[in-house]
């Protein structure tokens, strides 16, 4: 088996070979002056089994298209067989037609995927499971939830501690994490704006005075949710505050707003390379998660 690595997160696909004591594919990539990207294969990968580790992060359409590109080298090649790893799968929070003349920018990339030279794709927590239905090769989706729940078990005190969901979408994900802590859910009814996707309201069921107070989620995108809830739950007495993530997109001025917010720590995954985060982020790695599930394709 060999492992190659994206432009999008080498440093999460290093990990990934250590783990699996594999070397990376040596390849080539960068932009022609005309805009287009350029890949190159430098390895022999005939007749072996090749995985390809990308993130599709901003710039999510440049590393789609050279993702796309790889795999198609590889094919031209004569490798054995082609198998993708996307710890974040971006357009996949655009899942459905959320107005007259929108696509499912989703099932357009897992058709992208699907109709290349990969045989199976391996997915991480998803803000919609169905999506990998959109895909017409074999899916694998796995979960981020262990690592949070062993943080957690290692850092607070479990007797203080309760969940909060952070908005009424996430309270299924949110009810399995507290149920696996044997600890008190709690929500937060939240009304956002669907054509700006501000948040104008939220509220709070239930008591928080003196606790610490855990929100998990997939993924924090502008910082909004975070921030407001966590203003919230601080007006309201919580002691500290967590926000657990498995994917930190953090578009915009997200960070910022989180840097200067009343949360005691942000908690994501390396699913998404950052060159810099703020002191109250904290990154733990999901490159054994991933070594483990291609181990067991072998």
């Amino acid at each position: 088996m060999r492992l190659i690595a994206g432009s999008s997160n080498p440093q999460l696909a290093t990990e990934v070979a250590t783990a699996l004591g594999v070397s990376l594919v040596k390849i080539a990539s960068n932009i022609f002056a005309n805009g287009e990207r350029r890949v190159k294969v430098k390895d022999d990968v005939r007749g072996q089994d090749v995985v390809i580790l990308q993130s599709f992060s901003s710039p999510a359409d440049q590393q789609i298209i050279e993702f796309l590109l790889l795999t198609d080298a590889l094919e031209r090649m004569g490798a054995k067989s082609v198998e993708a790893v996307i710890p974040w799968m971006g357009y996949s929070l655009q899942d459905k037609v959320f107005s007259p003349g929108e696509p499912i920018s989703a099932k357009v990339v897992a058709d992208l995927v699907s109709n290349s030279f990969v045989r199976r794709v391996v997915l991480i927590d998803l803000h919609n499971t169905s999506i990998p239905a959109f895909f017409s090769v074999p899916t694998t989706h796995i979960s981020a939830e262990q690592l949070m729940l062993e943080y957690v078990k290692d850092h607070l005190n479990h007797k203080q501690t309760v969940v909060v969901s952070p908005d009424f979408g996430g309270l299924k994900r949110s009810r399995q994490f507290a149920k696996q802590l044997d600890v008190e859910l709690l929500n937060i009814n939240k009304h956002r704006d669907l054509q700006t996707g501000k948040v104008t309201e939220v509220s709070l069921q239930g008591d928080v005075k003196g606790k610490q107070v855990i929100l998990y989620d997939d993924i924090i995108v502008g910082g909004s949710t975070a921030v407001e809830t966590a203003k919230l739950l601080h007006a309201e007495g919580a002691k500290q505050i967590y926000f657990l993530a498995t994917h930190g997109l953090f578009a915009g001025g997200a960070l910022d707003k989180i840097k200067s917010a009343p949360i005691e720590k942000v908690v994501i995954t390396n699913t998404i390379y950052h060159q810099t985060l703020p002191h109250n982020v904290e990154t733990i790695s999901i490159a054994k998660l991933i070594a483990d599930e291609v181990e067991f394709w072998k």
